[in-house]
Parts: C-alpha cells; sequence; structure tokens
C-alpha cells in the first residue's frame, strides 16, 4: 500500500498537527536548513510538535550549489541537534537538491557528495536524497553513487513518477505542491511513501529492504485511469450520495470522479488528493 504524508517549511505556519495527524498523514518531512547560514525560523518548533502528535518527522536541507558542502552538512548538524537531534524512529537526514545556482553538474555531484558523507558520519544514518524527475536524470545520474542513496523524486503528474536513471525505484514521491490539509492554511507539498505503515516504520530507522522494488503506487487509482477498479470506486461513491457524473459509473476516471473523491475525502476527514489510495478506498468499503 502507499502511505501519505507532507513536507513543510517556513511557509506552512502554523501548523495544527493534531488536526494533521486525524486526517491519516503519517509522516512529515520538515525544512531545517539552507545553504551555509539559513536556518528555518519554525523548525524547532515542526521538529518538537510532529512528534507529539505521533507523526514521522524527519529534517531536510536545501542544497546551494555555490557553497561548499562541508559549510553546508555543519549547517544542517547544527540546526537538527539544537533542535533536539535525531531520534532513532525519526526518519533519516534529507539532502534537497533542485537548483544548480550557476554551477556545473560535476561541482554539485561532487559537493551533494561531501555533504552526504559528512552528515552520514555524524549521524550514523545513511541520507536520502531529495530531486526532480529531470534536475536528477541531468545532473545526479552521471555518478552511480547517488543510486545508493534512498529516493525521494518530485514528479508532478497523475499515473506514476517517473524515476531518473541509476535509480531503480524511489521510497518516495511528491506528486503536488498545492494540496490540502486540514491544519494547514493554504498549500502543502503532498507525497506518498512507496510501501505499508511497517515498511515507513522500518524506513525511518534506515531499514530500505521493504520498499517495494516491482512495482510504483500501482494502489492508487488517479484521474486518467480506467477499467473495473474505477467502476467499483464509482459505484461506492455513488451508494454513499456522490455525484460521478452523468456517465455514472463507466469505469473512466475522468474530472467529474475525480470531483466526487475529493468531496468524499473533505467530508470524511481525510488529506483532500483526489486520488483514490488504500485509506480512501477502505473508508468508502465500509
Amino acid at each position: 500500500m502507499s502511505v501519505p504524508g507532507i513536507d513543510v517549511s517556513d511557509f506552512q505556519d502554523p501548523v495544527n498537527w493534531s488536526t494533521v495527524a486525524s486526517q491519516g498523514i503519517n509522516f512529515a518531512l520538515i525544512k531545517a536548513t539552507e545553504g551555509k547560514s539559513f536556518r528555518a525560523d519554525t523548525f524547532r518548533d515542526k521538529w518538537r510538535d510532529a512528534k507529539t502528535a505521533g507523526i514521522l518527522r524527519g529534517a531536510y536541507h536545501f542544497f546551494r550549489p555555490n557553497r561548499t558542502g562541508e559549510d553546508q552538512a555543519d549547517n544542517f548538524l547544527q540546526a537538527l541537534d539544537s533542535a533536539g537531534g535525531l531520534g532513532v524512529d525519526d526518519i533519516s537526514p534529507v539532502l534537497d537538491i533542485e537548483v544548480k545556482d550557476g554551477v556545473s553538474s560535476d561541482v554539485i555531484r561532487e559537493r551533494c557528495l561531501i555533504w552526504l558523507a559528512k552528515v552520514e558520519a555524524e549521524t550514523g544514518r545513511k541520507a536520502i536524497i531529495y530531486t526532480g524527475s529531470s534536475f536528477g536524470k541531468t545532473n545526479l545520474s552521471a555518478n552511480a553513487k547517488f543510486a545508493d542513496y534512498s529516493l525521494w523524486v518530485a514528479h508532478y503528474i497523475t499515473g506514476k513518477p517517473e524515476v531518473p536513471g541509476r535509480w531503480k525505484t524511489c521510497a518516495i514521491w511528491q506528486y503536488t505542491d498545492k494540496g490540502k490539509v486540514k491544519g494547514i492554511s493554504g498549500n502543502v507539498d503532498l507525497n506518498w511513501f512507496n510501501g505499508s505503515t511497517d515498511a515507513l516504520k522500518a524506513f525511518a530507522t534506515g531499514d530500505n529492504s521493504q520498499i517495494r522494488s516491482d512495482s510504483l503506487f500501482d494502489d492508487l487509482l488517479n484521474r486518467g485511469d480506467e477499467g473495473e477498479a474505477v467502476r467499483q470506486v464509482q459505484q461506492l461513491l455513488i451508494t454513499k450520495g456522490y455525484d460521478v457524473g452523468p456517465s455514472r459509473a463507466d469505469g473512466d476516471f475522468g474530472a467529474n470522479t475525480e470531483s466526487a473523491v475529493t468531496r468524499f475525502q473533505r467530508d470524511n476527514n481525510l488529506p483532500i488528493t483526489g486520488i483514490v489510495d488504500p485509506a480512501t478506498l477502505e473508508k468508502l468499503s465500509q
């Protein structure tokens, strides 16, 4: 199954973490630092409050290629330490690499690897790489070392994400930056973890063995999907009083079905995605 999560920065403030958790959000990745010296104003509070709400938490660093990897690793590690440090059940540190800042790909790879090595040496945890599907292919894939790190990929499409070359799968898929979650005002990034809740808990402690490698998010029904599974979802929506459009249960996941799913999720305190995930299907089937 796929497990829902969010990622947040200073732009999402305040966050009502208990409300977020009540919707089945299982994990949150929180911006801690950027570049050589920037530290997120709200990181310490988010780091504490997410854990208090029972949400698996992780911290990420936004990498600036025009600064050294060592300086940026120091900034991240100091911010993490000042917020209470990395717990044994926290998600491994994340390196967010998505901009070039006028720096060549060779230098980007070199500086990123320095950051990754230092953070692993200090925390004892192998980091996760966040990148866009295109950026990762263009700027990271030339060095096979990056595929040794778990991938959190950003790809804003319906269907399935594209995994950059070298990686065979991804652990996390950021599929939109315009999500809606109760407890957060405005838009928020939404993510799926590629596995079960038990696999997520194992992943949080550095065990990647349960991440699915044979398929990518095949338990999600998106706009554009067709077939019997879609027809069954449409019928369940109709039974519960949600209008899926004049074609009714035709097995075609179009705009009307997406709208009905969104309304159902809003009414049932689920993350409002318009995507039928295992939690939405379970609630529909009750």
